[in-house]
């Protein structure tokens, strides 16, 4: 078959034609259409030996006016044995128009070091109240818990106090008053805000914090968050308890441990000074007769 220059110019402009509008309707789509991924893996191991293995998956997709990021998260717990003690996955998806920060690319504890602005990894502390350190109130008044049997519980105000909450209360070990857990509680459902973003209280807790919610219930709006070592958050948006429609919580792992320690302490000391009264009754009695 034979060309001639004619046909072939006419070829060599016909593709050229075609890959100026693939070009130009390339551009175009890139101009309104955008996708981005990214990946992330972490490997954390606890006091216990327990190690959690966390594989994360992040698309932000830009349409028009509108941007939408979902993010799926796989975790792994295994023993130190390597067995595999629990497996969960969470998901989310958020839209927001261009030009709304959404919910920021937090960094790690390392990136961020002993910063405590908000929507730094600083975790000494929540709602003002420092974790582990013995509480400070001559006018707090402790009581016991049904609930939480291992704490003294006292009310307190904090510096800022949450709009929409009614009440707070401080978890402290039955000794040494050291803080274990500190919890803000609404009446009334907490505003959440429109309808097609997520709760405000769930990224507020991410940007104080640098992390990410998961939830945990698929009956309740219950979201936990990993705030650093041995120290954990979350927030019952509805239904929390029966005095309460929403509760924001925190508290620390190995304080809790200690007050479970020091509770079983305190009975031990109980328990050993009743013997020794009931003994002192019994030797007056028997000297009595």
């Amino acid at each position: 078959m034979k060309f001639t220059k004619t046909t072939v110019a006419v070829g060599v402009a016909a593709i050229a034609v075609a890959a100026f509008f693939a070009h130009g309707a390339s551009c175009a789509s890139e101009r309104k259409d955008t996708s981005a991924r990214t990946e992330e893996s972490s490997v954390t191991t606890n006091e216990n030996g327990v190690v959690s293995h966390a594989y994360t998956e992040c698309t932000v997709s830009t349409n028009g006016n509108m941007v939408t990021e979902r993010r799926r998260e796989t975790r792994t717990n295994m023993d130190a044995d390597g067995n595999v003690l629990e497996t969960s996955t969470s998901e989310f998806a958020q839209s927001y128009t261009v030009g709304d920060p959404g919910a920021a690319t937090f960094q790690t504890t390392e990136d961020t070091g002993d910063a405590t602005e908000s929507g730094s990894a600083d975790t000494a502390s929540f709602l003002g109240v420092a974790f582990g350190e013995p509480f400070e109130d001559d006018d707090a008044e402790f009581a016991t818990d049904p609930g939480e049997p291992a704490f003294l519980r006292a009310t307190f105000t904090p510096k800022t106090p949450l709009e929409g909450f009614d009440d707070y209360y401080v978890y402290v070990t039955p000794k040494s008053h050291r803080v274990a857990k500190v919890c803000a509680c609404a009446r009334e459902a907490v505003d959440p805000g429109p309808r097609w973003r997520r709760h405000y209280l769930v990224e507020a807790l991410e940007k104080r914090y640098g992390t990410w919610a998961r939830p945990c219930s698929y009956r309740r709006p219950i979201f936990a968050f990993n705030i650093g070592p041995g120290r954990f958050a979350s927030v019952c948006l509805a239904g929390a308890s029966r005095d309460y429609e929403t509760i924001v919580q925190a508290w620390d792992e190995t304080v809790s441990s200690d007050a479970i320690h020091e509770l079983e302490e305190l009975r031990a000391a109980a328990r050993k000074n009743a013997t020794e009264k009931r003994r002192g009754r019994v030797d007056a009695a028997a000297a009595a007769f």
